[in-house]
């Protein structure tokens, strides 16, 4: 499974369809309600969301034709993914929804945003404290050159900006409690949450990353609120 699909899907708590057109290799994720990922489009986009639901209701797999195109749609089942997409993935990970279930309990944890502190600051989880693994010109500069320069440039300038920063990083790490269990989020549980488990765990913590970071929160809030 590509890292965009795979992505995605690690953000929704809610059963979904996989759909692939066979004929070019087009992904489209869905609800049955609407497109949740995927750039499909037209009345190829309506079959797919209409037929989608069969599989949400009786269906696993099958492949069905529109036209010239064969379809095939695989319903996933989120908690039994997210237990089975490889060990390295899930290892000292929490979902969103466990992350639910010790903040309704007032479980002894400590929520550590890593995002930068424009994003801390825009919205984060209640009670969650920042230690940013990027700061804001830093992550800014990032996001700019993945988009002009690529995915692997973005990562050389990350890998570079981290070792300048990794003395504040440990400093503020250290202050942590150690008797606590600390729970580390980013944007969407990829690589800067990835990077904060490895440092706190050398260091000797107890610490979960949570899969999705902050996209799966909000959406998880948000259907809560619904």
């Amino acid at each position: 499974m590509d890292e965009e699909i795979l992505a995605r899907l690690i953000t929704f708590t809610e059963d979904v369809v996989l759909c692939i057109v066979l004929n070019d290799g087009r992904k489209m994720i869905t609800n049955g309600k609407k497109i949740l990922a995927g750039k499909i489009e037209g009345e190829l986009a309506s079959f797919i969301l209409k037929e989608s639901k069969e599989f949400l209701k009786d269906k696993k797999v099958g492949v069905k034709q529109f036209k010239d195109y064969n379809i095939y749609f695989e319903r996933i089942d989120i908690n039994k993914f997210l237990k089975t997409i490889g060990s390295e993935f899930v290892k000292n990970a929490i979902t969103v929804n466990e992350l639910l279930k010790l903040m309704e309990n007032n479980e002894n944890i400590i929520i550590v945003d890593v995002r930068s502190p424009r994003e801390y600051k825009n919205e984060t989880i209640p009670g969650a404290i920042n230690i940013p693994l990027f700061l804001d010109e830093e992550h800014a500069l990032i996001g700019k050159v993945y988009k002009e320069e690529g995915k692997d440039r973005a990562i050389d300038l990350g890998i570079e900006i981290f070792k300048k920063r990794l003395i504040r990083i440990l400093n503020e790490s250290k202050k942590l409690d150690k008797n606590k269990l600390i729970v580390v989020f980013c944007a969407r549980g990829g690589m800067r949450s990835q990077i904060m488990a490895l440092i706190l765990q050398l260091l000797g913590f107890n610490v979960k990353r949570l899969i999705g970071g902050f996209k799966a929160y909000k959406h998880a809030k948000d259907k809560i609120k619904k």
